[in-house]
């Protein structure tokens, strides 16, 4: 759907669709409350609302964890709004009256329970369902919905296991598919009129949002889980040897594996990148506008070997790698370079690492060299990060381990002749083995083939992110957060892709004291945010210990000392001042809105956190508001302030004179 022109600032919020609550949902937000919160938005004068993925996860509550690219997760469903609804009128009731009373979402019972009443409200009507000719038509214009189902029905049949643990048909071929969509032709159905049901149902929404004038902002995931009927039923579009995930940052040593496959994308660019296109058409039916996570991706991805668990032995994927003619020709040998790969050691070098206990360790998990004794080298089963943190050891003898093991100046490839820079390759003990003129020819060629890769990623991200950028007319944004290469400004400028700016964030970090951008210094092609859903929100930042208040509040140039508490009065003063961001779009979360009112800022900070990066379980991914949407709308002192701060930036000329 196209955003429509842009005349004005424009201004909205994040919310999570599971946040939200009605007197009509179940447990859960629900697509159909979209209607009566857009009806918010609109009194809030707000442009437009910004979501979070809301594919089908299964079982999983992050909403990043997809099973399905274009399938939508059932537990959005309204079931009272479902035909034959009515059969179950006391099981709804009790359902509700049991989920409503939980101050956060119990994702996997509501999901369990909302897909066991939708497969008796199926059944019951089975008959009449089966001959249905619009849900027939709908699943034949849905090219990916037969492979979508009949995987849900086999990974219903296995127990939920994954399908790389199927013992049949866990590579099916097409004429599988097809055989298998007739041989469980009910199961199949219902999981088709599940997404028949989850469409009309967000369709309907998004047309009664549109009528207020406010636009749906979706949010669409570079990556999908390894167990999904996309990478089960086109495999030949993923690389199932590689996991994708983050480089070490500030925030963590030993970066990210988030743990989905990589893409093939010479495959994919084969069939004229079709998967990536029909999923953006998938996406158009519902969003006027859409965020691509970790557009870095599109650029380069950190590629990280299957048999790893943390990203530090990640590298990025396209690269130019260090050849071994390149080496050769400066001077180094190819048992210098295996030795900087594959380093070995002395019984002396070990004792740095393990202290008093390195006999013991060198004669269980050590091997000497076949033609040197003396020289040992971790032994094969102990070779990669999975085998030495699955050891029944203490955790001081694993980060020994772990420590010889990333001991090197080049990662493990396949190619002999190919040499993949360690991310900490410039402080790792094996370097200051070698003589020092040995140690600054290195450096040196390492800082050069840094310095090469840039136009290589410009020039791929080009190329993909035009094919995505032109296939609807939705508006893009991008979320570029990360270490993020030079020609990103570049490119995303070029096709008109709007880049993130989170204020907190926002700073120049090569500067002393690593000052915030003033907000006039954002890029206009930007959405601007005060916090996201992997971050505390507002109130939570200002409780964090490691928080500079008085730096931030000089930033949001107001006067005196920082404040020890944000009350409402200083909330107002700090978004007027984000408001004032040159960015074209500033859409905050709910929750720093929520900021405004006292009675909706009782709840600790804490808990409007809706996720903690790097963590699993918890309280991550159950935030529901504290009010009911029915409550937010008669909440006129909250809109009234909102719409305050938004009409002045709504007046603020676009172009300066």
């Amino acid at each position: 759907m196209r955003y429509g022109d842009i005349s004005t600032f424009q201004s909205g919020t994040a919310v999570p669709l599971f946040s939200l609550h009605s007197k009509t949902s179940i447990g859960i937000g629900e697509f159909l409350d979209l209607i009566p919160f857009a009806r918010w938005a609109e009194l809030c004068d707000f442009n437009i609302i910004q979501l979070l993925p809301v594919n089908d996860t299964g079982a999983e509550s992050s909403p990043y964890s997809a099973r399905s690219a274009f399938a939508l997760n059932p537990v959005f469903i309204n079931i009272q709004s479902v035909q034959g609804s009515s059969e179950f009128e006391d099981e709804i009731a009790e359902a509700k009256e049991s989920f409503d009373n939980l101050s956060r979402i119990d994702f996997y019972k509501i999901s369990s329970w909302k897909r066991s009443i939708l497969r008796k409200i199926f059944d019951s009507r089975y008959d009449e369902l089966k001959k249905d000719k619009v849900l027939a038509k709908w699943i034949e214009q849905n090219s990916w919905a037969k492979s979508y189902c009949v995987y849900c029905t086999l990974k219903a049949q296995n127990n939920e296991a994954s399908w790389k643990d199927w013992k049949k048909y866990s590579e099916p071929t097409e004429k599988d598919i097809d055989k298998l969509w007739t041989k469980f032709i009910k199961d199949n159905l219902y999981q088709a009129w599940m997404q028949f049901i989850a469409e009309t149902q967000f369709s309907a929404a998004v047309t009664e949002v549109s009528k207020t004038g406010v636009r749906i902002k979706g949010d669409i995931p570079i990556l999908i889980n390894e167990d999904s009927a996309d990478a089960w039923a086109n495999r030949n579009y993923f690389s199932l040897d590689d996991r994708a995930g983050a480089p070490p940052d500030m925030f963590s040593y030993s970066g990210q594996n988030w743990g989905f496959p990589t893409y093939r994308w010479d495959n994919l660019e084969k069939d004229g990148f079709s998967w990536w296109k029909q999923r953006l058409a998938q996406a158009s039916k519902f969003y006027h506008a859409y965020r691509i996570d970790h557009v870095l991706g599109f650029f380069r991805i950190w590629c990280i070997p299957e048999n790893e668990v943390t990203g530090i032995l990640g590298r990025f994927n396209p690269c130019i790698p260090l050849t071994w003619e390149s080496l050769h020709a400066a001077g180094f040998y190819r048992e210098t370079l295996e030795y900087l790969r594959h380093p070995n050691y002395s019984v002396d070098q070990l004792r740095e690492f393990f202290g008093d206990d390195t006999e013991n360790m060198v004669s269980v998990y050590f091997e000497s060299l076949p033609n040197e004794a003396s020289r040992f080298v971790l032994k094969p089963e102990f070779y990669s990060e999975k085998a030495i943190t699955g050891l029944d050891e203490p955790q001081s003898v694993k980060d020994a381990l772990l420590k010889v093991y990333w001991n090197r100046i080049f990662i493990p490839s396949g190619d002999e002749n190919t040499f993949y820079p360690f991310w900490y390759w410039y402080n790792q003990p094996v370097l200051y083995t070698l003589p020092e003129n040995e140690q600054q020819k290195l450096k040196d060629i390492i800082h050069q083939n840094e310095s090469a890769q840039d136009s290589l990623w410009e020039e791929n991200a080009t190329k993909l992110l035009t094919v995505l950028s032109k296939e609807t007319d939705m508006l893009v944004c991008a979320e570029d957060l990360g270490a993020v290469p030079k020609c990103v400004p570049t490119v995303l400028n070029k096709l008109n892709i709007l880049s993130l700016r989170i204020e907190r964030w926002a700073r120049n970090w090569n500067a002393p004291y690593s000052p915030y951008y003033d907000m006039e210094e954002y890029p206009r092609l930007s959405v601007c945010t005060t916090s996201c859903h992997d971050t505390s929100s507002l109130r939570g930042l200002w409780k964090e210990s490691d928080f500079d208040k008085n730096l931030y509040w000089s930033h949001a140039h107001l006067t005196g000392a920082a404040p020890e508490e944000l009350t409402p009065s200083v909330v107002r003063n700090i978004l007027s001042h984000v408001f004032s961001t040159n960015s074209l779009f500033c859409i905050p979360p709910v929750q720093d809105f929520f900021a405004l009112s006292s009675t909706l800022s009782e709840v600790p900070p804490e808990q409007e956190r809706v996720n903690i990066p790097g963590t699993v379980g918890g309280a991550n991914w159950t935030y529901r508001l504290p009010c009911s949407v029915e409550e937010l709308l008669e909440n006129k002192s909250l809109s009234s302030e909102i719409r305050k701060l938004v009409d002045v930036r709504k007046r603020r000329p676009m172009w300066k004179i």
